[in-house]
């Protein structure tokens, strides 16, 4: 995560992330519902929680450094939309016998937690900018 700088601290590029983060998850919740019927089918789920756990200060990454002018630059959104996606976890019980993984209880469930936080991710990052606008207005 890029270093605060001035007026905006961080919270704009995080929330922005976590936007990414949530959007990618319902994508692939949307895919294994989808994919519900589909014989030997593997459910995955974006791992969110370790994604954003990697934006902590505290969990420092090692940056790539741009050292000569013939080196290549590395684009900064391509890093930060890559996803770690891992197998959801298996139902303990399934009457299946075609080896579809999907819990279509569990997979609707999921989906409704991550629409809500998704939700709560857009109304702060509304709130921020709107405190933001009134500043630059002056108040008024």
């Amino acid at each position: 995560m890029p270093q605060p700088t001035g007026l905006f601290d961080g919270t704009l590029s995080l929330l922005q992330r976590t936007l990414n983060l949530r959007s990618a998850q319902h994508q692939m919740l949307s895919a294994n519902i989808a994919n519900a019927d589909t014989p030997h089918y593997r459910s995955f789920e974006v791992a969110v929680e370790e994604e954003l756990r990697k934006l902590r200060p505290e969990g420092r990454r090692v940056e790539m450094a741009r050292t000569q002018n013939a080196h290549l630059p590395v684009p900064a959104a391509a890093a930060a939309d890559r996803v770690t996606l891992r197998p959801a976890a298996v139902p303990a019980f399934s009457l299946r016998a075609d080896g579809n993984t999907v819990d279509i209880d569990r997979a609707m469930g999921d989906l409704a937690e991550n629409t809500l936080k998704y939700k709560t991710s857009a109304q702060l990052l509304s709130a921020k900018l709107k405190s933001l606008k009134n500043v630059i207005q002056g108040g008024r």
